[in-house]
């Protein structure tokens, strides 16, 4: 059975409900760790599905395995093959896909309010997801939307967070997230959060009703976007 992709830069941003949710179904999953110097692998072919994860860097800071994670990502574009970004993630895909990436005027970080959008293919990717809920957020840079691609939703900081295209699914969103990995975040990485503002929420606020949050998020975009996505990926881990 072909395992899962699942590329790791830093190894305290884990891939926590994506993890869950392969265990759950049955579907193993290699681990590429950046962090530990691990190589991107050349041939997608040799995968069920390529996933990337977040990470404090920007895809414009010039280090040679972005180049190959770009590679990559470009060459599982053109077969179709399943791909899947979170957060930094979905910034290599972008990049892969010939968008711009750039800083925002403000960085984004805590629980924020997006608003779905209403192409009828977007109905196929969040199903009866609400027209608003809420995602954690915590970037720096932004992407143009890829040429073909189509947005999922958007905040009224951020208007590309999220988009498909053919079998490959990307969100700036963490929507990885559990509980835990949250608390140890903001107890690694709490300091990004200075100073607060309108679109940068305080600690306390970001931990509080954590379970809750966590719950709805997965509820609304999270799980019904990997059933989507992990569609092709079940056919392909079966070749």
């Amino acid at each position: 059975m072909k395992p899962v992709l699942i590329v790791r830069h830093e190894d305290w941003i884990e891939s926590g409900h994506l993890a869950e949710t392969l265990e759950a179904e049955g579907l193993p999953y290699e681990l590429c760790a950046i962090d530990q110097g691990d190589r991107v692998p050349e041939d997608p072919e040799a995968y069920a599905g390529l996933t990337f994860m977040g990470g404090t860097m920007s895809v414009n800071d010039g280090y040679s395995w972005i180049d190959d994670e770009v590679a990559l990502i470009q060459r599982a574009v053109e077969r179709d093959l399943p791909v899947l970004g979170h957060c930094f993630g979905s910034q290599l895909c972008a990049k892969a896909l010939g968008a711009k990436v750039a800083p925002m005027s403000a960085k984004e970080i805590g629980w924020h309010h997006v608003v779905r959008n209403g192409d009828p293919e977007v109905d196929a990717w969040l199903g009866d997801a609400p027209r608003e809920f809420r995602v954690l957020a915590w970037h720096h840079d932004a992407f143009e939307l890829p040429e073909g691609a189509t947005p999922l939703y958007s905040s009224s900081f951020c208007p590309h967070q999220a988009y498909v295209r053919g079998n490959l699914a990307a969100t700036v969103a963490h929507v990885e997230v559990t509980p835990e990995l949250l608390e140890r975040w903001v107890s690694i990485y709490g300091y990004d959060m200075d100073p607060i503002s309108e679109t940068v929420h305080s600690p306390e606020s970001v931990l509080e009703d954590r379970e809750a949050k966590v719950e709805a998020m997965q509820a609304a975009v999270t799980d019904p976007l990997y059933r989507r996505w992990l569609g092709p990926v079940r056919e392909r881990a079966r070749t």
